[in-house]
């Protein structure tokens, strides 16, 4: 089946808000088999919801709205569903029992305002919502499906997963969705579809891949359909080791596992310790490694000494080297792995160093010239130099995801 996703609100136009909510339920439509065909944006409104449902009908079997359910004035969907279907606007009493219910187990009076969220379509199914009080709704007509959520996150997703997946499963045939994602990191997109383009041209007809890149990660995602469910996972399992043998240490994990929690894997195994020395990152490296439940078994901490006077009286960098070689050197890098080493008193430390931009650059050493250190106990202390000259953000994250691959390599080559 083909599905439409209709987004409502023009704080989503304007960006002032995400839109998270089409992004979950295209994830989830796809691990249905439901095929999303249009994700479309419209602004609070009867006629431009009206437009998109019409658009919608056209193109897919399935109709999935979000937003504009709320009892405030630019809440629109409910009369914009009642136009196209030709319906009546009525007072619905069961859903206003239940909203004065909600507000009052806790302990609040609701207001006359929100009795907008009882004036609903009639002939319309509405999906009883334990998370909040506007009800979601749904409505099938002929071989078409249509149904309209809340805005609020943790709202929809209640509804969409435990009222609407029930509904919408039978109709759904006998086809079954599996797939594998491979997470990889240090390489681009192209190395990465070059080194298994040999795997991806003698593809099952079943199966298919596709490449997603992120800044410093790739994630290859196989993903297969057929009625056959064990046959399905058997091949994809097959191609999917196929993949991670050819790419080897280029895969940190698979699924939803993060950088973070692989190396944090990995060094608890292992019993290693880690600290960290940042500089042009401000912490965005710490950030990432505490990201990850656990990481206190194996992170002994972190310096951020973004100031020259900071390299010197924390990490212990000479003068001489800053003077020399300046704070974005080979020098200055290694000097700061060894104070971390030095003084987290942990077996692996590494740092980083760079012009991060917009500024601060020159012709020797232009924005986006990193260094970055790893010092490891009765080891050499090495040193790398990359050049990543992208905006700010995106420099930053992008040598942070380099220094924790630094890390992970290392330890596998202990």
């Amino acid at each position: 089946m083909k599905a439409t996703i209709i987004a409502i609100g023009d704080e989503l136009l304007i960006g002032q808000v995400l839109d998270t909510n089409s992004q979950w339920i295209a994830r989830q439509c796809t691990e249905l088999n439901i095929e999303i065909v249009r994700k479309t944006t419209v602004s609070d409104g009867i006629e431009p919801i009206v437009a998109a449902i019409q658009e919608g009908v056209a193109l897919s079997d399935i109709i999935i709205m979000t937003g504009g359910l709320g009892p405030t004035s630019d809440d629109y969907t409910p009369r914009a569903i009642a136009e196209y279907f030709g319906m009546e606007i009525k007072f619905h009493p069961p859903t206003w029992e239940r909203i004065l219910a909600y507000f009052l187990s806790r302990g609040r009076e609701p207001n006359e305002a929100l009795k907008a969220q009882a004036l609903l379509p009639e002939r319309i199914t509405f999906l009883v919502n334990d998370m909040g009080t506007a009800p979601g709704m749904y409505h099938h007509w002929e071989d078409k499906h249509l149904v309209s959520f809340p805005g609020v996150p943790y709202e929809m997703k209640h509804l969409f997963t435990d009222r609407f997946v029930p509904i919408i499963k039978p109709y759904l045939g006998d086809n079954h969705v599996k797939s594998r994602t491979i997470l990889t990191v240090g390489k681009g997109e192209t190395d990465i579809a070059t080194a298994i383009s040999d795997i991806e041209s003698n593809l099952d007809s079943r199966l298919s891949i596709a490449y997603l890149p992120d800044i410093g990660r790739v994630r290859v995602r196989i993903t297969g359909r057929d009625t056959n469910g064990e046959d399905l996972n058997g091949l994809i399992n097959r191609t999917g080791d196929a993949i991670i043998d050819r790419l080897k240490d280029s895969v940190y994990g698979e699924g939803k596992l993060t950088l973070s929690e692989a190396i944090r894997d990995i060094m608890v195994e292992k019993g290693l310790t880690l600290g960290l020395a940042e500089s042009c990152t401000g912490g965005n490296i710490s950030r990432q490694v505490v990201s990850a439940s656990g990481s206190s078994a194996y992170y002994k901490g972190g310096i951020v000494s973004y100031s020259n006077q900071a390299k010197q009286s924390l990490l212990g960098v000479s003068p001489d080297s800053l003077e020399q070689y300046g704070a974005v050197s080979e020098q200055v890098a290694k000097e700061m792995a060894e104070g971390a080493l030095n003084v987290f008193h942990s077996d692996i430390a590494a740092s980083v160093t760079g012009i991060a931009g917009p500024d601060g650059g020159s012709e020797s050493k232009p924005v986006g010239t990193f260094w970055v250190g790893l010092a490891m106990k009765d080891k050499e202390t090495r040193a790398f130099k990359i050049n990543f000259n992208r905006d700010r953000e995106r420099n930053i994250e992008f040598v942070s995801i380099f220094v924790m691959n630094t890390i992970r390599m290392s330890i596998l080559s202990m």
